[in-house]
């Protein structure tokens, strides 16, 4: 995983990092991209919920199948049903 990120950022032909906004989301983030992350994003923050590298019962993941026309649509009425804060 890592190396083929590296590969993206350093060797394609992407702008510099101060001329981008990266942004880095993942499930567990171990060490190892947590390091990742630092190198490539211009003003790391680290938001953890629950404990890295495990599961929390204090995040519900669900999967829904739209038709690409949809998604938007679905999206807000999804966040529409939802009390109290979101994050995305």
């Amino acid at each position: 995983f890592e190396p083929q990120i590296r590969q993206i950022v350093e060797d394609e032909d992407m702008p510099q990092g101060d001329e981008r906004q990266t942004l880095m989301f993942s499930a567990t983030f171990p060490k190892e991209i947590q390091k990742l992350a630092q190198d490539f994003l211009q003003d790391y923050i680290f938001l953890q919920v629950g404990r890295v590298g495990s599961t929390t019962d204090s995040i519900t993941q669900r999967v829904i199948q739209v038709d690409e026309r949809d998604k938007k649509e679905a999206l807000v009425d999804l966040l529409d049903q939802i009390q109290g804060l979101t994050l995305i």
